[in-house]
């Protein structure tokens, strides 16, 4: 038991310092399209946010838009949780295929 929990740490420090490049800036335009088709046809999407760590980039957010108020976007994120952004904090967005994001909630 002690072994299968030390490779699971081992595997989350691994993704932990995984470097990610940086995907193409898009414009703040470029990003509201995107984030108003994924809100209102309900699509799943890849968030890269604009902040880096150590020289990298975080891992992509894969949420879906709950909604957006006072110009903050409410995240529904692939692992259950709630989150919040502004626009400028977002560096690119994709959408993401439904068929992978309902096959990683399972």
């Amino acid at each position: 038991m002690i072994l299968a929990d030390q490779t699971d740490a081992m595997k989350i420090m691994k993704d932990e310092f995984e470097v990610i490049g940086p995907k193409e800036e898009m414009s703040e335009e470029e990003i509201s399209q995107v984030l108003h088709k994924a809100y209102r046809m309900d699509f799943p999407i890849a968030i890269q946010a604009n902040v880096m760590r150590n020289g990298s980039y975080y891992k992509d957010v894969e949420c879906k838009i709950a909604g957006h108020s006072n110009g903050r976007i409410f995240l529904n994120v692939i692992d259950g949780r709630k989150t919040s952004c502004t626009i400028d904090q977002i560096r690119n967005v994709e959408y993401l295929s439904p068929i992978d994001w309902y096959d990683k909630r399972k």
